[in-house]
């Protein structure tokens, strides 16, 4: 039986190349071409911040005559509809200048929010709901993303747009740390009825949980990869919510994120001094080469050339990394080279080891992709010892780059990583985050590096065969899409 193309309109706080401050962006960018490229008619709506403006005004954003009303805790909101296309996709920018129009997405600095983001993502998600009305168009999924979103589904269910009976909602979470927990009074803006404020919907200690809102009342939830989907049931892992978790686990799945196999591609990466491709992997050398030169490390041959990317906090395990390297550097059996910034006292810890090692360790502070692609090119091995991690991305690059991952075995990196200790690996994994079992696998690492070449260069082919494309993944929403919707 042939299937039907659906209509699907994503709902997202966030999306390249517009607005990014995470990963949510990369996924909200990509799934939607991937999912337009096998045939459906994908839409997606954010809000119409300023920066968002400006970045779609370069690509040819143009305005709806009318604009909408959105009313929230009995204020009315004139939302405009601005509409560019990216990559064949339409992509909807809701505009409201009390809102929308200022310099922050979430608040005037990462670690602050705006007070009144309960009112800001509560008018989005209705307006979300809105526009299919306005645009004359019905589609069969509202996919929504985070907690920004989370009340869409919720809105959805109770009948908020009598246009959409037969809509149906999927919510995607992409880090459960987040939920927009807010206060209860802000109830009143969502325009849903007080007695869902209770702890079986939408209340949670007291306060309105808008994640929790998007796992209750969508039809299915998802999350970004399966070792995920179970450790956000555990307390350890759920930020309060394991209970909400488990109880509607049974329409809960893991789907683990695609890369951008075109911007993350060894045979023709525009920032590599040299290109390489599993047939062909001489490139690889040179791209060390050139990256202890540019860098200013030893040309030692011995070294294996180890490298993070990261954003340097404790979650992401870099106060392992700092804690471990010493004796092995000292031995001279690896070097060190570090891109990213974060957590004041690591970096200092990390510029210290630098001082300590000169051309042994590197430390460069800050973001810089083209610098990004020259290190996951160039090193041998990647670490990436998180505590927690819903996904990751970056180990999925240094795979395709040749570049053998270590990771800590959790969340999507468990999905992802296999250790080659099983035979047919193509990376490292350890359990318990202690300097004792971290550094018994970095040894491991570094011994098959030096004794085994075949074995180490059989595991990187590995790596690089494997598939992590947005295509593969776009077939398993097609799958969930069709498995709730009417139409087949």
């Amino acid at each position: 039986m042939a299937h039907h193309a659906l209509r699907i309109l994503h709902a997202a706080s966030e999306a390249v190349p517009l607005v990014k401050t995470g990963g949510l962006a990369d996924v909200v960018g990509a799934l939607p071409q991937a999912l337009k490229a096998m045939g459906h008619d994908v839409r997606v709506v954010i809000p119409g911040y300023r920066k968002a403006i400006a970045a779609a005004a370069k690509l040819g954003l143009t305005w709806g005559e009318h604009t909408m009303t959105i009313e929230a805790g009995g204020v009315d909101h004139r939302l405009g509809v601005g509409t560019v296309e990216i990559g064949g996709v339409p992509v909807h920018l809701l505009a409201c200048n009390e809102l929308f129009d200022r310099d922050g997405i979430y608040g005037p600095s990462p670690s602050n929010d705006y007070d009144d983001n309960a009112r800001r993502f509560a008018v989005f998600s209705k307006g979300a709901l809105a526009l299919p009305g306005y645009l004359g168009w019905t589609p069969h999924v509202v996919h929504a993303h985070d907690w920004q979103t989370g009340l869409i589904p919720a809105l959805l269910e109770r009948g908020f747009n009598q246009a959409l009976p037969a809509t149906r909602s999927v919510f995607t979470i992409h880090n459960i740390a987040y939920q927009g927990a807010v206060w209860h009074f802000d109830m009143k803006l969502t325009g849903l009825d007080w007695a869902l404020f209770n702890p079986l919907h939408l209340e949670h200690y007291g306060r309105l949980n808008l994640l929790k809102a998007g796992v209750v009342f969508a039809d299915r939830v998802t999350t970004v990869s399966r070792t995920y989907a179970q450790e956000i049931q555990l307390a350890e892992y759920a930020f309060g919510l394991e209970a909400v978790t488990r109880g509607h686990s049974y329409k809960l799945s893991g789907i683990v994120n695609g890369i951008d196999s075109d911007a993350w591609n060894p045979a023709n990466d525009k920032h590599l001094p040299a290109s390489f491709e599993l047939k062909k992997l001489a490139g690889k050398k040179t791209c060390r080469e050139r990256l202890r030169d540019e860098l200013g490390l030893v040309p030692d041959k011995r070294a294996c050339l180890v490298s993070v990317v990261s954003r340097l906090v404790e979650q992401k395990g870099i106060d392992l990394i700092a804690e471990a390297v010493e004796p092995y550097i000292l031995a001279g059996r690896m070097q060190l080279i570090v891109l990213g910034s974060g957590d004041v006292q690591l970096e200092h810890r990390l510029s210290q080891l630098q001082a300590r090692h000169p051309g042994w360790v590197h430390v460069w502070y800050g973001y810089n992709d083209p610098l990004a692609h020259r290190i996951i090119a160039g090193s041998d091995l990647f670490l990436m010892p998180s505590r927690t991690e819903p996904c990751g991305l970056t180990q999925l690059y240094s795979l395709r780059y040749g570049t053998l991952p270590l990771v800590r075995h959790t969340g999507g990196l468990a999905d992802t990583v296999v250790d080659v200790a099983s035979g047919d690996g193509n990376g490292f994994t350890f359990g318990p985050v202690d300097l004792g079992h971290f550094s018994s696998v970095l040894d491991r690492a570094l011994g098959l590096y030096e004794h085994f070449p075949n074995d180490w260069k059989a595991a990187m082919k590995r790596g690089m065969k494997a598939d992590w494309s947005w295509t593969h993944v776009a077939k398993e929403y097609d799958a969930l899409y069709r498995d709730i919707c009417v139409v087949q």
